[in-house]
């Protein structure tokens, strides 16, 4: 969520969907515990909370189409594993467009 800037909204069309990784509560000590980049998580789901959604704020601000995606922490573990990547914010970036993109297909 640090490069929102980065991203911009395409000229003459639709605003571009952009997933938001949305994390349970009662999940959110799971995350801690498994997280490899556990440092760059905020301590407490509710400060993530209030950090997501000024993200979900900017993304609309600069044009963009943000949209949650519920993230259920045990699969996306089985993922990582499957993928062989370490469960940080790369990892959970991409589940969160692979999670996006099947939706869409529904």
């Amino acid at each position: 969520m640090k490069n929102i800037k980065a991203l911009k909204r395409k000229q003459g069309g639709s605003p571009q969907i952009v997933g938001v990784a949305w994390y349970y509560p009662d999940q959110w000590d799971r995350l801690l515990d498994i997280a490899s980049d556990r440092e760059t998580l905020e301590d407490h789901h509710e400060d993530w909370l209030r950090s997501a959604e000024n993200a979900m704020f900017e993304f609309k601000r600069i044009g963009l189409s943000p949209k949650k995606v519920y993230v259920d922490i045990e699969k996306l573990i089985e993922w990582c594993i499957s993928e062989n990547r370490p469960v940080d914010s790369s990892a959970r970036a991409v589940f969160v467009s692979k999670l996006l993109i099947e939706a869409s297909k529904k």
